[in-house]
Parts: C-alpha cells; structure tokens; sequence
C-alpha cells in the first residue's frame, strides 16, 4: 500500500490513513470479513447444531457453546483490526512544526527506524523487531494547520497481524519527550 504513496488531500479530509489505489484493497477486505463471517457463523451453528442433536450430555452442551464463542470472538478480532488499521492519532507537542519535524526524525534516529520517504507533507520509516517478517510501518503526516498525526501498520501488506500501533506510538513520544527535554 505505502509503495503507491498515499492521497495527501483525502487523509487530510477523512482523518485516516488513504492510499493511492486504496478502493480494490478496501473492497477486498469487505469482501474477506464477509467471508470470516459467513464461515465463522457457518461453523458456529454447525458446532451448535450437531451437539445439541440426540440427548446431549453437560459436556456437549459445553462445547456447543464454548467451541462457537471461540469462533466468533476470532472473527469479531480479525474484522476489528481489518476495520481500524487506517486510524491515525494525533502527536502533541510543544514545539513549533519545524523544531518538532527534526526532533521526531532524531527520535526515529534512536530508536533504529529508518527513514523510507521524506517529504514536506508526510515521513514514512521502516522499524523491524527481530524476524524479517515482523516489519511495520509508521507514517507520520503533516497536516496544513500544523498537527502531526501518526500511524503504523504492517509492511508489506500484511493486514491479519496486529501491528504493534500504540507500542510504536509510546517509544516515539518517550524518545521524543527526552530529546524535547534535553
């Protein structure tokens, strides 16, 4: 997603992450929730259904309903991160816009993110934790009336895996807040 850029106005105006190109990805991920519903609410009553058939004893009217909870509370867990990997969330600082872009670089400098684009508008880093796979991407952008705000998702492509957005969120303002301090 972030190699196609992303449309500057449009997070401007929505308030949340939107890339370029972003409308097939969305309706394919509509379209894969759809289907983790179908499929988890499909298994859940066939689960249901089949234990509660012919006398069922205390444990199978367990696991009629444990086995389907399990299965709708992963399904309810994958949709709510598909739905809400584009938020964004606002940096507060102290500093004028210019001072502040220099102290998060310096920050991000830190804490071994490396700068994968840098603009006017926006700074996009590439952080690693451990394994080659486990890669998110923090965008920070720059909006017209001097707020920064802040996101971070897998990379590359990677939309089922949690990203790890509040914990990127937290060492970027602490490294931030002890070079503002210094």
């Amino acid at each position: 997603m972030i190699e196609n850029g992303f449309d500057y106005d449009r997070t401007v105006k929505t308030q949340r992450l939107v890339f370029k190109g972003q409308r097939f990805q969305k309706i394919t991920s509509y379209i894969f929730q759809f289907i983790i519903i179908a499929f988890g609410l499909t298994i859940s009553y066939f689960i249901l259904k089949s234990q509660l058939e012919n006398n069922p004893s205390l444990t199978d009217y367990l696991v009629a309903v444990f086995f389907p909870l399990i299965i709708l509370a992963l399904t309810i867990f994958v949709c709510k991160i598909l739905l809400t990997r584009d938020k964004l969330k606002e940096i507060v600082t102290t500093l004028k816009n210019d001072n502040t872009r220099v102290k998060l670089l310096e920050a991000a400098k830190n804490l071994n993110w490396r700068a994968d684009i840098v603009s006017d508008k926006h700074i996009v880093f590439v952080t690693k934790f451990g394994f080659v796979k486990d890669c998110q991407t923090v965008t920070l952008i720059f909006f017209p009336d001097g707020r920064i705000f802040f996101n971070s998702i897998n990379y590359p492509n990677d939309y089922i895996r949690q990203s790890r957005f509040m914990e990127n969120y937290q060492a970027l303002m602490t490294e931030y807040f002890r070079i503002e301090k210094d």
